[in-house]
């Protein structure tokens, strides 16, 4: 009690001295990460200095909440990891961000796994005193956490809450486009992503008369995903499903392995649910003696390869990855 109460008297002071600051410039503070930089070296307004538009601007959130951002956001902290994708992408880096683990665990965040980013521990129960310490202007939350916070995030910076579907990320890169005034470089790599997404596609038709699956291993655990950018005929590769998953929900379904032996794809991708490559190496290990998982006709004609586990989590870098997995492995049979 007497620790929460303190970190309540110093929410309250920060509100009152950043109150007193206002207009004055923000300093990064000693041993915290310093102001977030494009890494992909484009220029803080975008990569042509045009995207950038006037300042303020009120940015309606996933809750509807409309709030006023006076000047570009540059020290965001980041409570949702299944978005840090859409930021590299615009060139931009979190200062502060939960569930860190992922830019090790996962191979399309490996680019940026050293990028200097306070941990701010789980999306669950972030860390709200180390929040304080790196002074952000701007907080993204995801919209179904946000009352679970009560109110504690907008005592240290704007809060903007966002949507948890994973199923649009051109909807959620425009989105951030948005907050960060970063629209046209958005468009421009909804579209390059696009265009190589339907590039694989037509090096792949050859392959209509086979069966895929996408599965998540975990302890024992079979999940048979129905992911979009793997089946869609229109904004996917087109690869046909096995003939089980016509009555699975739009995201997947646990299954177990016989259920797996009775789908029976041509090829077979895999990933570990908890998106850990060693954990998926362990798996795999103990089924090589298992007859159900043997008699996969995947595993028989050796066209079983693993995916990275990003792709569950439905971001731009995460489907570019798996559709350049997918197409290297199935062109090289």
């Amino acid at each position: 009690m007497k620790r929460l109460m303190g970190l309540i008297i110093s929410i309250a002071l920060l509100a009152v001295m950043l109150a007193g600051c206002a207009g004055a410039p923000k300093t990064g503070n000693s041993g915290e990460p310093n102001p977030a930089s494009p890494v992909t070296g484009a220029s803080a307004s975008g990569t042509n200095g045009q995207e950038a538009k006037q300042w303020p601007r009120t940015y309606v959130d996933a809750l509807g909440r409309k709030v006023v951002l006076e000047k570009k956001p540059e020290r965001v902290a980041l409570l949702f990891f299944r978005n840090f994708e859409h930021l590299f992408l615009l060139g931009e880096s979190p200062v502060a961000a939960t569930d860190l683990n992922v830019l090790s665990e996962w191979e399309s965040l490996a680019p940026y796994k050293n990028n200097p980013i306070a941990d701010l521990g789980s999306i669950a129960s972030p860390n709200l005193e180390k929040l304080l310490g790196v002074n952000p202007d701007l907080i993204i939350a995801v919209a179904s956490r946000y009352e679970s916070y009560g109110g504690k995030l907008d005592q240290i910076a704007p809060v903007i809450t966002v949507d948890s579907n994973e199923n649009n990320w051109q909807g959620a890169l425009r989105e951030y486009g948005k907050m960060l005034g970063k629209e046209k470089k958005a468009e421009d790599e909804i579209a390059r992503i696009e265009a190589f997404v339907a590039k694989s596609r037509d090096q792949l038709k050859a392959y209509s008369d086979k069966s895929f699956g996408v599965t998540m291993l975990g302890d024992k655990q079979y999940w048979a995903f129905t992911t979009q950018f793997v089946f869609s005929k229109d904004s996917g590769l087109g690869l046909n499903p096995p003939k089980h998953y016509v009555n699975m929900s739009t995201k997947g379904e646990q299954t177990s392995l016989e259920g797996l032996a009775s789908m029976n794809p041509d090829y077979m991708f895999v990933a570990d649910l908890g998106g850990s490559s060693q954990k998926l190496n362990t798996y795999l290990k103990n089924l090589e003696s298992d007859p159900v998982w043997n008699s996969l006709q995947a595993i028989k004609n050796k066209r079983m390869y693993p995916l990275d586990s990003s792709i569950a989590a439905g971001g731009p870098l995460g489907i570019e990855l798996g559709v350049k997995t997918i197409v290297k492995h199935v062109l090289s049979q």
